[in-house]
């Protein structure tokens, strides 16, 4: 009987296990991420982007107008306080229906009188809004635009007053006016 070996010059395999590389297994029709997909993405992160933008505009725009706000409440009590500072001026009337200016004069007295305190505070008050000593670089208390910003105090009656301070902002691409009114008493009896 003849006798037939095998001459094996590599690794012996198990072939039973081993499965044919050349399979055909069903092909996939897509691998990987679309054109479709990451165009979505894009619009999705573009919108949301222009929101924070826009978020961040409007941020920017109301702290300015509160800026302005808590700039007008300031010259308002500042005015407030000179005039309780001046009772006999507000007795006299230099204090009612008196606006600030670009015009106002400042007194040049040594030892003032009521009046001419009350000419000063209105001087004071109005040099916060209008550059009243030709500074260069003057930036107002109170404006955002071209219109400048007023105050006024207004007697109500016995005494009783407001002060009505307005300015103008520019709000939606258009200057749009805000006015703040505060109304107070002064206690002048007995004096």
């Amino acid at each position: 009987m003849n006798k037939i070996s095998l001459i094996s010059t590599g690794p012996i395999v198990n072939q039973t296990n081993s499965k044919p590389k050349n399979c055909h297994a069903p092909k996939r029709s897509q691998s990987g991420v679309g054109l479709i997909e990451v165009l979505i993405a894009v619009v999705v992160m573009s919108v949301g982007f222009l929101a924070a933008a826009r978020m961040q505009v409007e941020g920017m725009r109301f702290s300015q107008s509160a800026y302005y706000q808590s700039q007008a409440h300031f010259l308002a009590n500042d005015m407030i306080d000179r005039m309780r500072s001046n009772i006999q001026g507000v007795l006299d009337g230099d204090y009612n229906n008196v606006s600030t200016s670009s015009s106002a004069v400042k007194p040049t007295c040594a030892d003032c009188t009521p009046s001419e305190v009350a000419q000063l505070d209105i001087f004071d008050w109005s040099s916060n809004l209008f550059d009243l000593a030709g500074t260069a670089g003057f930036i107002p208390a109170l404006q955002s635009g071209d219109t400048p910003a007023n105050g006024r105090i207004i007697l109500i009656g016995g005494e009783q007053y407001a002060i009505e301070m307005s300015w103008s902002e520019l709000i939606a691409g258009a200057n749009t006016t805000q006015r703040l009114r505060i109304q107070f008493e002064l206690e002048t009896r007995g004096i």
